[in-house]
């Protein structure tokens, strides 16, 4: 299968919106019509066509050439098909997402995978400030889905985070998981200061001993859980750098918490050899 070719031609030189080339709206229509349909470039209004060299392939597999930090909503509320970023994956990729799959083959800006109800959105490279959190005006983040990012994460990964597993295979700033309603946040790097904190229900799971622990977290001793088994099994099957997870261990320096928020959440700091050689 030919993917639909979009490159852009030179960039932007403010924001561009290209929130409506997704699959589900694209389906269905010829090359034309995908050309002649409007993008807003700041406060004007401009055509595809004139922003971006189109390829005819099939619209249920994206490939967005030459993407540049400028562009902004990347795959919104897609529902199903594929978008490959190959370039920088701007601001709110994947926001509102509910099917489908982004790979960003680069960095992204902030609130990628915001509000994000499904599907799959994969960073390659590092991620900014607030991932899967809540768009402004929001009181909850991610519902559902997948993210994970190879690199690094900015401040407040996962907040407000509701359902859904993100992986973030390096490192996390402060705040990560923090009001975290439920939910699965794992980080395989550092992870800044106050993670947790505030949080509700759900799991945040750190690869490495964090230099801050909230006072808020109390310790419950070293257990052995076997759910992560499965976890990281279930992980495994994500195939590529996720097929890590096969090689980790069920035991877990345990904190409930946040206290100060209910105290039904939970920090699992994992303790084999093998989650410490990651990231």
């Amino acid at each position: 299968m030919s993917p639909l070719v979009l490159t852009l031609k030179q960039a932007p030189a403010t924001w561009l919106d290209v929130s409506v080339l997704t699959p589900d709206r694209l389906s269905g229509l010829k090359l034309r019509e995908i050309g002649a349909l409007p993008l807003h470039l700041g406060r004007e209004r401009v055509a595809v066509r004139d922003m971006f060299d189109i390829r005819q392939g099939d619209p249920r597999c994206i490939q967005i050439r030459r993407a540049h930090p400028r562009l902004v909503g990347i795959g919104t509320a897609m529902t199903d098909g594929t978008i490959e970023v190959r370039g920088h994956g701007g601001h709110y990729a994947g926001r509102r997402m509910r099917g489908g799959s982004i790979r960003v083959r680069g960095n992204a800006g902030d609130w990628c995978g915001a509000a994000m109800e499904g599907g799959s959105l994969e960073i390659e490279g590092d991620a900014g400030d607030f991932l899967g959190g809540p768009l402004p005006g929001d009181i909850q983040g991610m519902s559902g889905g997948l993210i994970q990012v190879h690199g690094s994460a900015g401040v407040r990964a996962g907040e407000r985070m509701r359902r859904g597993i993100m992986v973030i295979y390096g490192d996390a700033g402060e705040f990560a998981g923090s009001r975290m309603i439920a939910g699965t946040l794992m980080i395989l790097g550092r992870c800044g200061h106050h993670a947790g904190r505030g949080m509700r229900r759900g799991t945040i799971i750190l690869g490495k001993e964090p230099a801050h622990v909230l006072s808020t977290f109390h310790s419950c001793g070293i257990l052995r859980m076997d759910f992560l088994r499965l976890l990281f099994r279930q992980m495994a099957q994500a195939g590529g750098r996720a097929q890590v997870f096969r090689h980790f261990g069920p035991e877990v320096h345990r904190y409930a918490g946040d206290s100060a928020g209910g105290g039904k959440g939970e920090l699992l700091i994992l303790l084999d050899k093998a989650s410490r050689r990651t990231a």
